[in-house]
């Protein structure tokens, strides 16, 4: 998902259109969070900046985006939803960064006050790295255990399972004999009631919300 806003001084979010970027408040109180300045890596003193922080966040986790703001500050902010940032019109405001989560810096930006033209993108050596997806849930197959011929009336035990990491596979349950009777016992587990003799074909479906996929398998059940 996406997420834009405008910053104006140091507090006022307006036109946001998702829930992504949250502004911060200190726990002292106060609007804004008193930063060491990212963009100077040396020196005798250490200088601090007023700067509005963001809480970005989307799956992979949580980045802060601070902007060196002030009362003046009127600045549109897009993120695309992976941590990478677009800014628009700044006003009254010359710079912003990148952290992580445990205050890290990952990049900074140059505004064009300072730039004199496009935004800058720096990245400083030694810089931390975005937080990245993990593994996305994976639903490979789906296999039908039990058994494999039975006579005309008998119910038999039929076990579901998958391969996989995904947890939150559904499984469903099928048959082409029209007079079978097929009772779901368990997540896992079905009852089949077979009718009529001849080859009896069940199908086994799997559906897994969070692999986004479906397998489907079939087991062949001769009835005498």
């Amino acid at each position: 998902m996406s997420d834009s806003l405008v910053l104006t001084g140091v507090k006022d979010v307006r036109k946001q259109t998702g829930t992504e970027m949250l502004r911060r408040n200190p726990k002292g109180g106060g609007d804004t969070f008193q930063l060491k300045r990212w963009w100077v890596t040396s020196g005798i003193s250490t200088v601090y900046e007023d700067a509005t922080i963001f809480d970005v966040t989307n799956g992979s986790g949580t980045v802060k985006l601070a902007i060196a703001s002030s009362m003046s500050t009127n600045l549109r902010i897009d993120h695309d939803g992976s941590f990478n940032f677009t800014f628009i019109g700044a006003n009254e405001v010359g710079r912003a960064a990148l952290f992580t989560d445990a205050m890290e810096l990952i990049e900074h930006y140059v505004f064009p006050a300072i730039s004199g033209g496009k935004v800058m993108t720096v990245t400083p050596a030694g810089a931390a790295v975005r937080p990245t997806p993990g593994p996305s849930a994976t639903l490979t197959s789906v296999t039908l255990t039990g058994v494999s011929a039975a006579d005309d009336a008998d119910t038999e035990t039929y076990t579901a399972s998958s391969a996989g990491t995904a947890t939150d596979v559904v499984f469903s349950l099928t048959s082409d004999g029209v007079n079978d009777v097929i009772t779901k016992d368990s997540d896992t587990e079905f009852s089949v009631e077979f009718n009529d003799t001849g080859d009896h074909v069940l199908t086994l479906s799997g559906v897994s919300a969070t692999a986004g996929i479906t397998k489907v398998n079939t087991k062949s059940v001769t009835i005498s």
